[in-house]
């Protein structure tokens, strides 16, 4: 199986998802439209799956890739194939089916908790200052005080997550230190395993 991988931002690279891939030998292929990658010659037929990750962006930008990729995100749903969406990722999904992504009243930065349906709570960690509105027929699979849709799964092979399962320590690192906020926190030992094992999950029950 191969995958192709959306990347938007030279920090925000697959991470953990390297991991998960190698133990199920998958092939990841990342491209990078926000670098020029063309995105059109591709077709939803000759692909296994797509994952698409955050970034700087937002769905509304004027980028003519943002575009695209909500085309190919259409066409693998309508053969049913897998895709899987992370922060930006996640907002090109719901957009790409008529859901508006908002501002958010204040950012979520760092260190975060949502909850699940049963009501367990799961720390992760967040960097997004846009909302997801609620798809209309999707499942919320996760949400907190801040956003109710922090994620959801849609039709039959379609996911989405507001927030970073897949960051390393390093990229949780970096990603603070480039920014105006030195003191956030960050996961804990405890918690990176668990966002590890949480981000397997989903990733198993996209893909496999």
């Amino acid at each position: 199986m191969e995958i192709l991988v959306l990347q938007h931002e030279d920090n925000e690279d697959p991470g953990l998802i390297f991991d998960w891939a190698a133990a199920h030998d998958i092939d990841l292929k990342v491209m990078r439209p926000d670098l020029g990658d063309n995105l059109t010659p591709i077709n939803a037929n000759d692909l296994d799956g797509v994952i698409l990750l955050g970034g700087p962006q937002n769905v509304d930008d004027d980028h003519t890739w943002l575009a695209a990729e909500r085309i190919l995100i259409r066409s693998m749903d309508k053969i049913g194939r897998p895709v899987f969406g992370i922060c930006l990722g996640a907002q090109q999904i719901v957009r790409a089916f008529g859901t508006p992504v908002l501002p958010m009243p204040l950012p979520e930065l760092g260190r975060g908790t949502v909850a699940r349906p049963d009501g367990s709570e799961l720390a992760v960690f967040q960097w997004h200052m846009m909302g997801m509105g609620q798809l209309p027929g999707a499942e919320i699979r996760y949400t907190n005080q801040a956003v109710t849709n922090q994620g959801f799964s849609y039709h039959h092979r379609i996911m989405g997550v507001q927030f970073h399962l897949e960051f390393t320590p390093k990229q949780q690192a970096a990603m603070i230190a480039h920014s105006e906020f030195a003191d956030l926190p960050a996961l804990n030992e405890m918690e990176q395993i668990q966002a590890v094992t949480e981000l397997n999950g989903l990733l198993d029950e996209v893909f496999l």
